[in-house]
């Protein structure tokens, strides 16, 4: 019987070379995580505009999306501040909700709580599905609605959340397969490599 005893590393611990073959197998080996939340807030915003997106693609640097407006020509080629009117007459809902105020008291004993929504102070609604990313598609036309732009039609603007979408999908997709975030996620979760920078 012979025994062999290896030393094993901390992320930390390894050498420049070490550390890079330790990302790249990361890399290869790890899925980016939000994908499906991301699609998921892309499939929300569709139910809600006159918009088809049939095809879109994001990571490495490399992204792109098309889409349809599913509205007649006339609506897809409003501007300015007939535009403003008709997203605001038609999407405000979706866009906006009223301001929660909460009130609690003891009566008789007992904690009694009321809560509300006003109908008159109006707050930026982001919920298509909870996760962050519904803040960045709907953006352009919060923008759009607080200063209406002249020369913008509903297509382009369609396009600019789809686009605002897009860069931040790309950015998180980016910021998961970063350096720091491989030395983070390594850290967190003690991983531990040989020498050469492969997994222990």
């Amino acid at each position: 019987m012979r025994e062999i005893t290896m030393k094993v590393y901390s992320v930390e611990e390894l050498s420049e070379r070490a550390l890079s073959r330790a990302y790249d197998n990361w890399c290869m080996n790890s899925d980016y995580p939000w994908g499906e939340e991301n699609r998921k807030t892309l499939l929300e915003f569709e139910k809600i505009f006159p918009v088809e997106v049939t095809d879109w693609g994001y990571g490495g640097g490399y992204k792109y999306v098309r889409f349809h407006m599913t509205c007649d020509d006339e609506i897809a080629d409003l501007e300015g501040f007939r535009l403003a009117k008709y997203i605001w007459n038609n999407y405000r809902t979706d866009l906006y909700e009223g301001k929660y105020y909460s009130k609690g008291k003891y009566v008789d004993g007992k904690y009694q709580y009321v809560s509300r929504r006003s109908k008159i102070i109006l707050e930026k609604d982001y919920n298509l599905t909870g996760y962050y990313i519904d803040y960045d598609i709907l953006e352009p036309i919060w923008d759009f609605l607080d200063s209406p732009r002249p020369n913008i039609t509903f297509r382009d603007l369609m396009e600019e959340c789809l686009e605002n979408w897009l860069e931040a999908c790309e950015n998180d997709y980016s910021d998961y397969y970063s350096m720091d975030n491989f030395i983070e996620v390594a850290n967190a979760n003690n991983y531990e490599f040989y020498e050469d920078g492969s997994r222990f």
